[in-house]
């Protein structure tokens, strides 16, 4: 019989909690090590705990006879591909928020009794208050049915009968004055990154992850997180007024160019939190968000491919938000 443990965590079996870092853990089967298994970290408590269910757990007992468990499967999946580098980290995030707020509704059906007019019921209930997430959820709920299908737990994808939401495209623009609101109030790093946003047109993700090699004779290179195109950028007197605004923020010049006062790079989360601080601290009562500022640069460019597009419909269908530039009749 094994010694209990010295400090309870409320956790299942195989399941760890670093009690200074807070890193989660789990030991899942390994036959290449001697002992069998081996130790895999999880970025949240319910991406863990849906692991767990699939390797040890409720769906592993039930063999995967219901929804709960093909959510459970393909989240646990998730984390393995976001490992191996084939999924983004903000991509898990959001799968991980896509998993905990279907698995109460689904847990408990059977795989079997799910139809399409079910999952229309679903979609409208959800959709009444959240029609953007309902969709976001539904693609989860797809990619979890078409792992059951993968595996033999069903032979149709009932899901891919079940229509999205029309999404309308943001319309918002924002103004230099507006900009210059929350520059004013900004931090000295949030200063930076609006100017970066501004000028490039990049992503809030790829703008915190931009190091000092990234810049060269050219210009600045990124090689974006969503599309891994790279893109190149001139010096302009925009860019170096951004650099230059980062690398003044600090004492010393870190390896990431939008750092912490520890020099570490920014999460989503711990910039999110700068960002809305700032935003209510400028007082708008029409507020924008940052990734608005992706979509002012793509509005004020010249060139449509600044945003990294391969289509210019899709360009003009969701940046381009200034009024298009016509010629009267006569």
């Amino acid at each position: 019989m094994s010694r209990p443990r010295k400090h309870r965590t409320g956790l299942p079996s195989y399941c760890q909690r670093d009690r200074k870092t807070g890193a989660l853990w789990m030991y899942v089967p390994d036959a290449s090590r001697k002992s069998g298994l081996r130790r895999q970290a999880f970025p949240s408590l319910d991406a863990m705990l849906a692991a767990w269910r699939t390797t040890w757990g409720d769906a592993k007992r039930r063999q995967g006879r219901y929804v709960g468990d093909l959510l459970d499967a393909n989240l646990a999946e998730c984390v393995q591909r976001e490992a191996k580098g084939e999924l983004s980290k903000a991509t898990l995030t959001d799968y991980t928020r896509c998993h905990a707020s279907l698995r109460p509704v689904w847990a408990d059906v059977a795989i079997d009794d799910v139809d399409v007019p079910m999952l229309f019921r679903w979609r409208d209930a959800r959709g009444a208050t959240a029609k953007v997430r309902a969709n976001r959820e539904r693609s989860f709920l797809f990619e979890s049915f078409q792992l059951g299908v993968r595996r033999g737990a069903l032979r149709d994808n009932p899901v891919r009968y079940l229509e999205r939401f029309a999404e309308k495209p943001r319309e918002r623009y924002v103004t230099d004055e507006e900009f210059m609101a929350v520059y004013a109030v900004a931090p000295p790093m949030v200063r930076a990154a609006m100017l970066l946003a501004a000028v490039t047109g990049l992503r809030q993700a790829d703008i915190l992850r931009i190091r000092r090699a990234d810049f060269g004779d050219n210009g600045l290179t990124v090689r974006t997180n969503k599309t891994g195109k790279a893109l190149q950028f001139a010096w302009t007197e925009g860019l170096r007024r951004a650099v230059i605004a980062a690398a003044d923020a600090r004492d010393f010049i870190p390896l990431n160019l939008i750092a912490t006062e520890r020099g570490n790079a920014y999460t989503g989360d711990g910039f999110r939190t700068l960002w809305h601080r700032a935003m209510v601290a400028s007082g708008l009562a029409d507020r924008f968000t940052f990734h608005d500022l992706r979509a002012k640069a793509g509005s004020e460019a010249r060139d449509w491919q600044l945003l990294g597009h391969m289509d210019r419909r899709t360009f003009e269908r969701i940046y381009n938000r200034l009024p298009r530039q016509v010629t009267p009749a006569r």
